[in-house]
């Protein structure tokens, strides 16, 4: 079992065990790859009910743990985290979704754990440095030709992105722009879109997450891509008000009978979205589904059913 011994780190850690229930434990293997990548750690629970941090490559293990611990403690302090109920009955396109939805949620997060790392000196220059090693290691650049790798290529470099300071310098962006020349747009235009508005809590996050979705869609197509229904597939958790929670639920949802299945019923599901942003905020298994079942369950107030239904939200500060 690995001990920290930096005090920043070990207040960071403490920060993030009075969050859990479970105790942490850290474990540390591996060379020195002299990269450092986000795959280079994961959390695992044990069956005693432990919660172990797996840290597999030892070239910086400051930076790896505090990046993990960051993901970690923002789950804690109510930043939603993206779900998926739903099934389009094509597995090859649900994986399209996970994907897609999952690699923007995750560069929107980076973009904060980057952030308090650079400012409590867990990121400067050498580990910049591996970061842009471990990318340049995993992440071939574009062929003159082209190939079938477009939207990977931006998503991958779009997060990488979000580990620099204004996205990167103009050495990088130089760079960039000459290793992946129909990538760089693409990453470069959700990086802005990220960075548009403050990205400091809960609900601009979540807000983050609901625009990026839109904005990928939007330049996808316009490069010849199916856009993909993430604001219907992907459920992001709401962040809500008091007042919110005491509106009746279709003051504040519109509840669509989905063309997708409930993965838990298998039947076809019923999704809340957004009034105000038309995303997925969380999906009911109802049984009752009489025009006075919906009428009744409509004028309910929306924290009641929210909390009968064990729905995931965020009250916001």
């Amino acid at each position: 079992m690995y001990t920290i011994t930096d005090p920043q780190l070990k207040a960071l850690f403490d920060q993030v065990q009075s969050g859990y229930t479970m105790p942490i434990t850290i474990q540390v293997s591996g060379e020195a790859s002299g990269q450092l990548l986000h795959s280079q750690s994961r959390e695992v629970l044990q069956p005693d009910g432990t919660l172990v941090i797996e840290i597999t490559d030892t070239t910086d293990v400051a930076y790896t743990l505090s990046h993990e611990l960051l993901h970690m403690l923002y789950a804690a302090s109510g930043y939603p985290q993206l779900q998926y109920h739903l099934l389009t009955g094509t597995p090859e396109l649900d994986r399209q979704h996970y994907a897609t939805a999952t690699a923007l949620s995750s560069a929107a997060l980076h973009l904060l754990v980057a952030q308090w790392q650079r400012e409590n000196g867990f990121l400067g220059a050498d580990q910049s440095a591996q970061l842009q090693a471990g990318f340049a290691a995993v992440l071939t650049p574009e062929p003159q030709a082209g190939d079938q790798l477009l939207i990977y290529r931006s998503l991958s470099l779009f997060d990488h992105m979000t580990l620099f300071a204004a996205g990167g310098d103009a050495t990088q962006r130089a760079q960039w722009q000459q290793r992946f020349p129909r990538a760089y747009p693409l990453a470069a235009a959700l990086y802005a879109t990220l960075t548009t508005k403050p990205n400091d809590s809960p609900f601009a996050y979540r807000r983050a997450v609901v625009n990026l979705f839109g904005r990928f869609n939007a330049l996808i197509a316009a490069v010849g891509y199916a856009p993909l229904n993430n604001a219907e597939f992907a459920t992001v958790p709401p962040v809500l008000s008091k007042r919110q929670l005491r509106l009746a639920l279709n003051q504040v949802f519109e509840l669509k009978h989905s063309a997708y299945r409930d993965q838990a019923t298998k039947q076809l599901a019923y999704v809340a979205l957004g009034k105000g942003d038309g995303q997925n905020a969380f999906v009911l298994p109802l049984k009752e589904t009489t025009p006075e079942a919906f009428q009744q369950l409509y004028q309910e107030p929306l924290g009641a059913v929210l909390d009968q239904y064990h729905i995931d939200y965020t009250v916001r500060a």
